[in-house]
């Protein structure tokens, strides 16, 4: 797939899902409220059988975490969707992404199908709700989105960010030394195990309550998960983000994520923080899966709408005479 796919639709992508869930200036697109926290991660040996890339060959590694909550409204309840963007930063003064959602499924498998989907949802007069009729025809004729729609309707929410299993939704080429190729799916592990609880009874507690518990967790421990591998074989698809690979496929723990204090943009530097699962190093690979391929584009253009982009920073600059 041409590289030149990461943008396509990219805007339009970025307003359509505006229309539906709402603009909230300042905000990512999805994912619009989350909070940072810092600690380390160190890779396991058993990491060396499948990728090279410098994060994953057990040298300690520093991290920072973004735990969300789901959908585009900042101030709404926690649901069953929650997201967590790692970032490593790398030795070589680099950094990489893994981006991560509670969900093991995304809701389209092509540019076009997502495009479609949004559009179906648009409401039918400003101001109004999701067109739930035009929701409901596009998923009658798209049976892969249904299915993934009943999946996540039938999911039950957290009780902790450090108590959730995530998922990457995307499939991606992991490259040894020996230059031998794995496809792999990525799953973050919690060791204190996995705890839900009915997504109703969030609706009752505070905007901010897994937040809070995370903030309060970490005054007196940390919170650790393991990078697991889920090692596809010939026939899995891969360039299908609405497709899961049959049970039982082989599982590898590679290492180890501590999180131990929270933490800010501000201290980190970094005022943006645009998690792309696509900024990658050598020994880790995107296949093409459009979806997976067009996520750089959106993040671009939802980080240059939140931010007010260059011009923004050049005003904020010129101001301090920076």
């Amino acid at each position: 797939m041409s590289q030149n796919s990461q943008y396509r639709s990219a805007d339009t992508i970025v307003d359509r899902i505006h229309g539906v869930l709402g603009h909230y200036p300042g905000y990512r697109t999805l994912h619009a409220d989350g909070r940072l926290y810092k600690g380390v991660f160190r890779a396991y040996d058993a990491a060396k059988r499948f990728t090279r890339a410098i994060h994953l060959q057990g040298q300690e590694i520093p991290i920072t975490v973004r735990f969300s909550k789901g959908g585009g409204n900042p101030h709404a309840f926690f649901n069953a969707t929650v997201g967590m963007a790692t970032r490593f930063y790398l030795p070589d003064g680099r950094v990489t992404n893994i981006v991560m959602l509670s969900q093991k499924l995304f809701f389209a498998n092509t540019i076009e199908q997502f495009v479609g989907l949004v559009n179906s949802a648009q409401p039918s007069e400003p101001g109004g709700g999701i067109n739930k009729a035009g929701l409901d025809a596009f998923l009658a004729a798209n049976p892969n989105v249904m299915n993934v729609f009943k999946m996540r309707a039938a999911a039950q929410a957290p009780v902790s960010f450090g108590n959730t299993e995530f998922h990457a939704v995307h499939v991606f080429r992991y490259i040894n030394a020996s230059g031998e190729v794995t496809h792999v799916r990525c799953h973050w592990i919690p060791l204190d195990g996995v705890k839900g609880q009915d997504p109703e009874s969030l609706t009752h507690e505070s905007v901010d309550v897994l937040f809070d518990e995370m903030s309060e967790r970490l005054k007196s421990a940390s919170a650790e998960f393991e990078l697991e591998l889920e090692i596809g074989q010939d026939g899995d698809p891969l360039n299908d983000a609405t497709a899961l690979w049959p049970d039982g496929r082989d599982r590898v723990r590679i290492g180890r994520l501590t999180v131990t204090t929270p933490t800010t943009e501000a201290e980190i530097g970094d005022l943006l923080m645009n998690h792309d699962p696509t900024m990658l190093v050598d020994g880790i690979e995107a296949t093409d899966d459009p979806i997976l391929q067009i996520r750089r584009g959106v993040y671009e253009a939802s980080a240059a709408q939140r931010s007010g982009g260059w011009q923004a920073q050049a005003a904020k600059g010129a101001q301090t005479g920076g």
